[in-house]
């Protein structure tokens, strides 16, 4: 049976992955899909496992949508994450979002 991949595109953003328990990871896109994102966060990713739930941002952290997504792969210098339809329940984000002036 063959799998299917989702179409890849190059882009660079910052983003930021948000994991319970006060951690996050804070890096650079490589490849984005409708599926999920590989960012590269510069070394070896500790504390994280895959299959782990998170929380996905755009940064900077002015009000964007917040992405449920589960770990799908690490690698030595950076996170796979798949795009979740909904969070589980009690995951919500601990990170406040800075408000422009005016």
């Amino acid at each position: 049976m063959a799998f299917n991949r989702a179409e890849r595109i190059k882009v660079q953003a910052r983003v930021l992955l948000e994991l319970p328990h006060r951690r996050a990871y804070v890096g650079n896109t490589v490849n984005v899909s409708e599926s999920g994102v590989y960012f590269e966060i510069g070394y070896p990713a500790i504390q994280i496992d895959v299959e782990e739930i998170g929380l996905f941002h755009l940064m900077p952290l002015i009000m964007r949508a917040i992405m449920p997504c589960k770990v799908t792969r690490l690698t030595p210098e950076g996170i796979a994450v798949q795009f979740l339809d909904s969070p589980p329940p009690g995951l919500v984000s601990q990170l406040k979002p800075m408000t422009l002036p005016g």
